[in-house]
């Protein structure tokens, strides 16, 4: 269970398509509709679709934080724009409230005088790269559907998110830059996690965003010796079901339509 998901969406249920939920607590949602539980979760992650977003959204928005009584309410200016609202006083409410858009036109979320500036992450300013990729921008927009009032991206639209984000955190890495070695597993983990109950049928990505994919899928070999660590993550998720790397690659290379 995600924290403050339930009260989430009794608040913004129905309140049309101008957010999708991704990150974990999407992840949760497709692998609780399977009986599973997904890792533990504390954030809610939210991206904007400008091209959808209207008054009443922010206006919802703004009065969930208020409510909340959060305590730490960060922005980052930039291209896209980030709001962080974390600590809420209040109980029921979500850890952490990230909202993510790529035009600061429409969204004007300054609650009072205590929005502060944040500095970005490195999994902040990976996604903010992801985000500003037309390509993955389109994907995430069409690949969101309505769980329970919820606009929630699809596991077929998480898998490469989580593969990018994999793929620009393990490179900065390389390039000398301090990269949390957690977040870098986490994304790996969840991939192949998503990879266990991605449908069977194949979809179309933007030629890109599919080669991101298999660069991913070739960084682990059936015989690299991640999978070791990965299989031990997964089975959290499993338990005892057997899963094997060539079963989770082909599952990928299925579904994306990936060379084998």
């Amino acid at each position: 269970m995600v924290k403050g998901l339930d009260l989430f969406r009794r608040r913004f249920a129905g309140r049309g398509r101008g957010f999708v939920l991704i990150g974990g607590a999407a992840c949760h949602e497709w692998f609780a509709r399977q009986a599973l539980t997904f890792r533990a979760t504390k954030d809610l992650d939210l991206v904007v679709i400008v091209e959808a977003l209207d008054d009443d959204f922010v206006h919802a928005f703004r009065a969930f934080v208020d409510d909340g009584a959060y305590q730490t309410r960060e922005r980052f200016d930039g291209t896209p724009e980030l709001y962080r609202f974390s600590a809420p006083t209040q109980p029921g409410f979500p850890h952490t409230l990230e909202l993510f858009s790529r035009k600061p036109e429409g969204l004007e979320l300054r609650v009072g005088q205590t929005v502060v500036p944040v500095d970005a992450t490195d999994a902040v300013n990976s996604l903010s790269a992801i985000l500003l990729d037309d390509d993955y921008y389109g994907v995430l927009q069409e690949n969101a559907v309505e769980l329970d009032g919820l606009p929630v991206a699809t596991t077929s639209v998480l898998v490469p998110l989580k593969a990018r984000a994999w793929l620009d955190l393990t490179e900065r890495q390389a390039g000398g830059e301090r990269v949390d070695q957690r977040d870098i597993d986490k994304h790996r983990n969840d991939v192949f996690r998503l990879a266990a109950i991605v449908p069977g049928e194949p979809v179309t990505l933007p030629p890109k965003v599919r080669d991101d994919v298999q660069r991913f899928l070739d960084a682990f070999p059936a015989d690299h010796p991640s999978w070791a660590a990965i299989l031990s993550a997964l089975s959290a998720t499993f338990g005892r079901q057997l899963l094997r790397p060539v079963d989770l690659r082909s599952a990928v290379e299925t579904h994306y339509r990936l060379k084998s």
